[in-house]
């Protein structure tokens, strides 16, 4: 009865993450990209994916929240967006510019593709996402990178 105890829980740990990860196309479209430029609320580097919580005004000047999914950690890492940047965003409440894709449900979410900073210099590229032009059809899935 143990061993079927423990297998089961050991499947069970298999199986959450690998439901949890969707490729790109999926829940975003390509066809529609957005530049969101807001103030950062809170980061959420997790795994499988993070997110940036952020505050953009719309045209009306209505505060919209949004939700945009970031890469995995690692991804983020490796593309300069480490511990330090994301926590000194969150706290100093940063204005950022993010170039995005929406979701294809109409949600306020987004997948980030690119990041400017405040100093309007500092750009992270986040990787894991369609090359330009944004709107060419994809010959395969595309899956962000790990």
């Amino acid at each position: 009865m143990k061993k079927l105890l423990s297998l089961g829980a050991s499947l069970l740990g298999v199986w959450i993450p690998l439901a949890a990860h969707h490729s790109f196309q999926a829940e975003y479209d390509d066809d529609k990209p957005i530049t969101l430029k807001g103030t950062v609320t809170r980061v959420s580097p997790d795994n499988p994916h993070g997110w940036i919580y952020m505050e953009v005004p719309n045209d009306k000047g209505r505060i919209i929240s949004w939700a945009v999914e970031l890469p995995p950690p690692n991804v983020l890492n490796r593309n300069g967006f480490n511990t330090s940047v994301y926590k000194s965003m969150e706290e100093a409440h940063e204005e950022i510019t993010v170039q995005a894709f929406l979701a294809k449900d109409g949600s306020k979410h987004a997948w980030a593709a690119g990041l400017t900073r405040s100093d309007g210099k500092t750009v992270i590229t986040l990787g894991g996402l369609p090359s330009q032009p944004f709107n060419s059809k994809p010959t395969t899935d595309r899956k962000v990178n790990h």
